[in-house]
């Protein structure tokens, strides 16, 4: 079983109670991957600008995280995201986003890719979650992440996504922001 993985890979800033790390690997699918690794082999696809920092790609080296499709595109900026979790470690509030590359066009899914039946669309524009949907032949199970950033500025976005997928990840915060419901079994029902 391979798992496709595809969303956010970035440079952050982030603030914590325990201080503040700049110009750090970030992104979801980035972190995403790593886990993953553990338990089954990941095809990543994912694009970054041309000032994406070489430590980036080690970050895998001993892992079973086939990066085949992460594209480098010369000329563009990696997304970048400034966020802070001074108030609330369990609740990031962005401070700056710069989409960079993400505003471009979707990365292309190499097509030996195409076939993967488990797919899981890690953080970022929900247009572009949907749009890496359009060319996999039959997946399975489809899992997608957001965040309040999204659901804040893209909701109609979101929820078009939320039709083509089969489980949503949301912490709390991010459930109650979607639905409106202060109760989290309320929340889950919507």
């Amino acid at each position: 079983m391979s798992l496709l993985v595809t969303g956010s890979i970035g440079i952050d800033t982030v603030e914590t109670p325990f201080g503040k790390r700049d110009d750090i690997i970030g992104g979801s699918a980035i972190y995403f991957s790593y886990a993953a690794s553990y338990f089954t082999p990941v095809r990543l696809v994912g694009v970054v600008g041309d000032d994406c920092p070489k430590q980036l790609l080690d970050v895998f080296e001993g892992r079973d995280v086939d990066t085949t499709g992460l594209e480098m595109r010369k000329g563009s900026k990696t997304f970048r995201w400034h966020g802070s979790y001074v108030k609330d470690m369990n609740e990031a509030q962005t401070v700056e986003v710069d989409l960079n590359v993400l505003a471009e066009r979707a990365p292309k899914i190499p097509e030996r890719f195409l076939d993967s039946k488990y797919i899981f669309l890690a953080n970022t524009h929900p247009a572009l979650q949907q749009e890496m949907l359009c060319c996999l032949t039959a997946p399975k199970l489809i899992v997608a992440d957001t965040m309040n950033l999204w659901i804040q500025t893209e909701q109609a976005e979101l929820r078009k996504l939320l039709k083509s997928i089969h489980g949503l990840v949301l912490n709390d915060g991010e459930a109650r922001l979607l639905t409106g419901k202060k109760n989290l079994i309320d929340a889950a029902r919507e």
